[in-house]
C-alpha cells in the first residue's frame, strides 16, 4: 500500500506533513539517499532495543515472570569439596576411558 504525500519543496529544506505518515509519525525517522531518490524510514532498533521490546511484550502477555535466582542445591562445605575432588581424581583419566569404550565400538 502507498500513500502519495504532496511534499513542499523550498530552496532551503522539504517539508512532508507527519500527519501523512500514518504509524510513522511518532518513529524516530532516518533519511538515505539511494541513486535518484531520497528515502525516509523508520530508524532500525539496536539488537538491544529489539530484545528489551521483546522482552516487555511477553511480560504483558503474561508469557515471561521474573523467577528468584536462588541456588536449587545448598553451597557445598570447602571440606566437602575437598573430599570429592579427591574422590573423582582417582583412577584413569575420563578421556582415556572415553577412547577405549570407543575402539570397544560403543
Amino acid at each position: 500500500m502507498t500513500t502519495e504525500i504532496i511534499a513542499q519543496v523550498t530552496p532551503q529544506e522539504v517539508r512532508i506533513p507527519l500527519d501523512r505518515l500514518g504509524p510513522w509519525q511518532d518513529a524516530e525517522l532516518e533519511l538515505v539517499r539511494e541513486k535518484s531518490v531520497l528515502v525516509i524510514r523508520p530508524r532500525k532498533l539496536k539488537p538491544l532495543q529489539e530484545r528489551e521490546l521483546a522482552i516487555q511484550a511477553l511480560r504483558e502477555d503474561g508469557l515471561l515472570v521474573e523467577m528468584k535466582q536462588t541456588p536449587i542445591y545448598p553451597p557445598i562445605a570447602p571440606g566437602e569439596r575437598a573430599e570429592l575432588s579427591r574422590k573423582l581424581s582417582a583412577g584413569r583419566p575420563l578421556s582415556e576411558l572415553v577412547i577405549e569404550e570407543r575402539k570397544a565400538g560403543w
